[in-house]
């Protein structure tokens, strides 16, 4: 069993009264907008076991959790500064005119400030460039897709054609 670490934000404004019966749970500080978050240290064999008993205890708590906090969204800037490049190199790698091009895609393309996922950036700064990154577990970003569509089944009049897509 490995400590695992990571926040959970849940709609709501968790406190340690409510979170009591679950030790290794705190309420992070400052909820903003009705919304929190929940520190999470747990005792587990991966990543994905500790995510899914503190979603179930996070629930039992009274709690709706929304998300996992995992920082991978990120702009052009973002990815700059954590491989401590310029800005202007990482635009010219995005948009193909330096590097052996193939840079991931915005995930919202067309607006006015783009955002990329970290884990696709980091996993192509390994593969085309070189770098050494941490080659981190894309269970959160996983995650965190499984707890969208929990909050979106009820609306979702086909959900067996998106069970066929994830399968």
């Amino acid at each position: 069993m490995e400590l695992q670490e990571f926040v959970l934000v849940v709609a709501g404004v968790p406190s340690r009264a409510l979170l009591r019966p679950h030790r290794d749970l705190t309420p992070a500080p400052g909820p903003r907008d009705g919304v929190g978050a929940v520190v999470v240290r747990r005792h587990a064999s991966d990543l994905a076991e500790a995510v899914t008993s503190a979603v179930r205890d996070v629930e039992s708590a009274g709690l709706r959790p929304m998300r996992v906090a995992t920082g991978d969204w990120v702009t052009l800037a973002d990815v700059a500064a954590r491989i401590g490049r310029s800005r202007e190199i990482v635009r010219l790698w995005s948009i193909g005119r330096q590097g052996p091009g193939g840079f991931p895609p915005p995930l919202n393309p067309g607006c006015d400030t783009s955002f990329y996922s970290w884990s696709e950036v980091a996993q192509w700064l390994r593969r085309r460039l070189g770098y050494e990154l941490p080659d981190e577990e894309p269970v959160l970003v996983a995650m965190n897709l499984a707890l969208q569509l929990r909050r979106l089944a009820s609306r979702i009049t086909r959900m067996d054609a998106v069970r066929d897509l994830v399968a």
